[in-house]
């Protein structure tokens, strides 16, 4: 994989010193055809040669060394490289890290070695046996080789742990994967007309699942999707933290039955992602579990991102920037009458069929579950203003919220980054400063607990209002399958929690309202939704299941 690697990156020569621990990476490299070796004793001396070629021959050159000092005698000519913005690609062989301060010779700690004068470093897996070695090494080669003949070119370096017996040969089908190179585009600031079409031309005909992660609002943006969602072959998914506000997409993917949409005619051709990460795991099993013939993630992210294991293409520019000039594209091209070869309409209709079939079952589920977590804010969402900004906890109340219509609402946001339970209350607050309307922070009960101190800061205005669905602790734990059927699951998971939510919304003086039915949730909410004196906070008790 390594040397498809150099390969796909327009590596062509490569200067290699003798060594025990390198001699797979230099025997791959001198029966793969494309690479020209030299070898060179003296890696000091190899790495200057090595530099003059990649000078003059205005291509990346690879260096392969063993264990241990060799590496560091690469260090003047990658200083000079890096510098002087020359890719050089150091490969260097490395013990298993284990090994590591073990006095096992010829060893010392590689990885980040070189990182004061290269433009970045890598450690391969150690070993290549499952799926997600493959993946890994393959995000990592093509993260390395991009950065180091795009942008600011450079030195990289890739150490690579060997372990032993190190003479063994095996053939391409003992490890059937094979190196997917990852394109980076980087267009202008707003895409090129023709670039769109170019990127256009290459996707017609195809079907099109565009799929959206977190991400602010952008009037550009929901502009682009409502013209995009209009075309036969587009399917657009994306849930309500994606704050794409207009009509024709599926904006509840976790209730989906994936295994139906895997099949012909839902099963898409061409994977467009952008945005952060999805809230549904059943969205994000099925984009790593299809085959796509193409990927492209869009954004800034300066990073590559292959969480599906299919990316094919990098295009580092603004999602409002990318998606006008493409959603122009693809209708002119289908004004042009240019046919499908999709099977016209049948893909969206099969996905728009499945959407609302999913969403009546939940409705209809989540009404005859009676007063739960998941109805109460069911009707909490409903009788709320839109024009609210929507702060969402981690947790149950998030889904709950985006599968029952969260998506209503002015603004969403969760903190989803990483997913951490702290500091939403604390965010909330700081959003409804900067906010002139009404900000609703809906919080589960433990997350609420984790962020009381936001409670005592001076900041508080009347146009922060807070809903609290209290069940008990971490309901969640009591959903999700790692933890649902363990018998420590109450003491050690779930964690009831003492929160005396009422004295506490008195001493810090905020309004407080309190509901154990939704007959209770009906009669409070006017006088919540009203206040205007006074910061709210709204206890909704909920049974613990």
């Amino acid at each position: 994989m390594l040397t498809q690697a150099l390969e796909a990156y327009g590596v062509r020569e490569a200067v290699t010193s003798p060594g025990s621990r390198n001699a797979p990476l230099v025997v791959a490299a001198q029966r793969c055809g494309a690479l020209r070796l030299r070898t060179v004793i003296d890696e000091r001396s190899a790495a200057f040669i090595a530099l003059g070629i990649a000078q003059t021959s205005m291509r990346p050159v690879a260096l392969i060394c063993t264990s241990g000092t060799a590496l560091l005698n690469y260090a003047p000519a990658v200083a000079e490289a890096y510098y002087r913005k020359t890719p050089l690609i150091v490969i260097s062989a490395d013990r298993p890290a284990r090994w590591i301060g073990q006095d096992d010779s010829q060893t010392l700690p590689q990885p980040g070695i070189l990182d004061k004068i290269t433009v970045m470093s890598v450690t391969l897996p150690p070993e290549m046996r499952t799926h997600d070695d493959f993946w890994l090494t393959n995000r990592r080669l093509n993260e390395a080789l991009q950065q180091a003949v795009s942008g600011r070119p450079g030195p990289v370096h890739i150490n690579v742990p060997l372990s032993e017996p190190l003479g063994g040969e095996c053939e391409e089908k003992d490890h059937p994967f094979r190196f997917r190179k990852i394109d980076l585009m980087l267009p202008e600031k707003k895409l090129g007309v023709t670039q769109a079409r170019a990127l256009a031309e290459e996707i017609h005909g195809k079907k099109i699942l565009i799929a959206g992660g977190f991400c602010p609002p952008s009037a550009e943006v929901s502009k682009a999707m409502a013209k995009l969602s209009t075309l036969a072959d587009i399917v657009i998914a994306a849930d309500a933290l994606a704050n794409l506000n207009c009509p024709g997409i599926v904006e509840r993917p976790d209730l989906l039955d994936f295994d139906a949409l895997s099949l012909p005619p839902g099963r898409p051709d061409i994977l467009i992602t952008f945005g952060g990460a999805l809230l549904s795991r059943k969205l994000k099993e099925f984009l790593r579990l299809t085959d796509f013939e193409a990927h492209w993630h869009i954004g800034t992210n300066d990073m590559l991102i292959d969480s599906y294991f299919s990316l094919t293409r990098r295009i580092e520019i603004a999602e409002s920037d990318f998606f006008p000039r493409l959603a122009n594209a693809m209708l002119y091209l289908s004004g042009k009458g240019k046919k499908s070869s999709s099977g016209g309409g049948a893909f969206r209709a099969v996905w728009h069929e499945a959407a609302s079939r999913a969403e009546a079952d939940y409705r209809l589920r989540t009404e005859s579950a009676g007063w739960d977590g998941r109805s109460a804010v069911a009707a909490l969402l409903a009788e709320l203003p839109s024009d609210w900004n929507l702060q969402l906890s981690n947790g149950l109340t998030v889904r709950y919220a985006v599968n029952s219509g969260a998506a209503r609402f002015h603004r969403r946001d969760c903190n989803r980054g990483v997913s951490g339970i702290d500091g939403s209350a604390s965010t909330a607050l700081g959003a409804s400063l900067s906010f002139k309307g009404t900000t609703l922070l809906l919080s589960g009960d433990m997350s609420m607990q984790y962020d009381l101190g936001a409670l005592s800061c001076n900041y508080l205005t009347p146009r922060l209002k807070i809903a609290v669905i209290n069940n008990g602790g971490g309901g969640i734990f009591r959903k999700v399958e790692s933890t649902r059927n363990l018998p420590e699951l109450e003491e050690r998971f779930v964690c009831r929690t003492n929160l005396p939510l009422e004295e506490l919304a008195r001493a810090y003086g905020l309004e407080y309202f309190r509901a154990a039915s939704e007959e209770e949730l009906r009669e409070v909410l006017p006088r919540f939704r009203q206040e205007r004196l006074r910061p709210c906070l709204l206890e909704i008790i909920v049974p613990d299941k």
